[in-house]
């Protein structure tokens, strides 16, 4: 027979049985009592195993990539725009696309003057088509950093239980 607790408020309990049998049982029951079998394997001298957290998959890797994906990047535009802080969330992102597509259509007719209206997270800007190749580069940059380290870590085996820690990621 074993016990641990099965979550981290130690309210759950996986117990095996004498037979092999695996319950899940709440821990204290609803009026407090600890369930009677439980309670004489205790009184025996037995203890319950602490409950220890699942071991991170690539599935939370991915989700801590896109989690950081999003949260966008400072631009310093070196003039009298300052710096912006660039957002990338999944809607920034299809925003970008409208962007990217007008930028390249004055690229591909020689304009480079033309100016395309833009919403930062700081607030309403406008750049040139250059201009907007420059953010690119600087958010490829970025970003890159941040899909590298994710598939450093994904490859980990085991991926450490502190993965979303900042030294990973850098």
């Amino acid at each position: 027979m074993s016990a641990t607790f099965a979550n981290a408020t130690n309210t759950l309990l996986h117990w095996t049985d004498a037979s092999g049998q695996l319950w899940t049982v709440r821990y204290p029951l609803e009026d407090g009592q600890i369930p009677r079998q439980i309670q004489f394997w205790i009184d025996a001298g037995n203890t319950i195993a602490p409950y220890t957290p699942p071991a991170p998959t690539v599935i939370d890797v991915q989700k801590e990539r896109a989690r950081r994906l999003a949260l966008g990047f400072a631009y310093d535009f070196g003039d009298q725009r300052g710096v912006h802080h660039i957002g990338t969330t999944p809607a920034d992102m299809e925003g970008w696309r409208d962007v990217i597509y007008y930028a390249n259509a004055l690229i591909d007719s020689g304009d480079t003057e033309t100016q395309i209206g833009i919403v930062t997270d700081t607030g309403t800007t406008a750049v040139t088509a250059p201009e907007w190749q420059v953010i690119m580069l600087e958010a490829a940059s970025v970003r890159q950093i941040i899909w590298a380290a994710s598939f450093a870590l994904q490859a980990m085996q085991p991926i450490p239980g502190d993965y979303a820690d900042d030294s990973y990621w850098s």
